[in-house]
């Protein structure tokens, strides 16, 4: 089973364009997109695990320069 996650984040100082492209280059990540709103990006990622999961927010995503504030929020169905 897979599961599959939105993570909406908020970039702090650097351009926007430059913390997507360290994004789309994860292999978790499916898709991911500048939007306008709250947040900055919105990421689709899939995983095996909420171990998986976990590594990915707390682990890559939060050292990629410029990721501030993440909210993810997991499909309860896809």
């Amino acid at each position: 089973m897979t599961i599959t996650a939105y993570i909406m984040i908020k970039i702090e100082g650097m351009s926007n364009r430059h913390v997507l492209d360290k994004i789309i280059a994860l292999d978790e990540t499916k898709e991911a997109f500048i939007i306008f709103g709250a947040f900055d990006i919105i990421v689709k990622a899939e995983f095996k695990s909420n171990d998986d999961m976990s590594i990915y927010v707390v682990e890559k995503l939060k050292a990629i320069e410029g990721v501030g504030e993440t909210q993810t929020n997991v499909c309860a169905t896809c």
